[in-house]
């Protein structure tokens, strides 16, 4: 490995470290030279470096992170604003509206009564789900915690960047020869794309393992948390996999009084688009409940 490439290795690798502290504390204070200290870049050249890699401030990063943890918070959820605005990192409500109003260009309390409100770069869905498509009444399920390496794609969910990360995720896999009997091909979405602008959006292509592996530049390693999950089984093209989420969180959640866990959820791709007409492609989607 030439010096250069040892560089970037260890850029990609400091870089996960600082988003995986950043969404698994996302309501703690999040002191920006604590971030950098994670990283171990000074300071100064941090926010150069991250501001490089995610096309935006790790301030901004952080706040729009947080704004949309509280967005699903107020759609999903009976919480007051207050404890909301707690759980997301604000010290009051008074902040939190603020920068709520300033980013969605509504309050908290409006955009909880406008179920319909979504930002004005959004495209209308073009797709709709029947139920031919999706079960609507999911299958619950219990898991233990899942092993993943896992590459980061930043941008529009289902475009060139997703792709390279599916890539380069499962070259790795097949060069340490990770692959097994039982290996699931993961995808976790971070942000609504309804909420954040495509060129923001950021997804995990995950392939699971069965041992602890040391990061390996832009390859990461992390742990999906197991429990309780609703699964909701999808068969066709993965344009259908927004007007899911949509029926989702959107109307299954509040009509059966549902209570989710903090935990992010996930994707897991029965078959792939490489072999599989898009008509007969199998997606399960994980929700993660209480």
């Amino acid at each position: 490995m030439t010096g250069t490439e040892q560089t970037l290795k260890t850029y990609h690798e400091r870089i996960n470290v600082v988003i995986q502290y950043i969404h698994n504390h996302i309501g703690d204070k999040l002191d920006l030279d604590y971030l950098a200290s994670l990283s171990c870049y000074s300071s100064f050249h941090f926010h150069r470096i991250m501001r490089a890699y995610l096309g935006e401030s790790i301030g901004g990063y952080l706040q729009r992170t947080r704004l949309g943890v509280a967005a699903q918070l107020l759609r999903v959820t009976d919480l007051q604003v207050a404890e909301i605005a707690l759980k997301v990192g604000y010290d009051s409500q008074a902040s939190f509206n603020k920068v709520f109003k300033r980013r969605f260009g509504i309050t908290p309390v409006q955009f909880r009564n406008d179920r319909d409100f979504q930002l004005p770069f959004r495209e209308p869905l073009k797709e709709k789900i029947t139920m031919k498509n999706l079960t609507l009444d999911p299958e619950y399920r219990t898991i233990t915690d899942l092993k993943v390496v896992y590459v980061t794609a930043i941008g529009a969910y289902g475009d060139h960047n997703t792709e390279n990360a599916w890539k380069t995720v499962c070259g790795f896999a097949g060069r340490f020869k990770l692959f097994g009997p039982d290996t699931q091909f993961l995808g976790v979405s971070y942000d609504d794309p309804s909420l954040t602008e495509p060129e923001k959006c950021r997804y995990e292509a995950c392939v699971t393992i069965k041992t602890d592996i040391k990061p390996d530049g832009i390859v990461g390693f992390k742990t999906i948390v197991g429990g309780k999950y609703a699964v909701f089984k999808l068969i066709g093209p993965y344009t259908l996999l927004a007007p899911s989420y949509q029926y989702i969180y959107g109307q299954w959640v509040s009509e059966n009084n549902i209570e989710l866990r903090d935990d992010p959820g996930f994707e897991k791709y029965i078959n792939t688009a490489d072999s599989t007409p898009p008509e007969k492609l199998m997606t399960e989607i994980w929700v993660p409940v209480r």
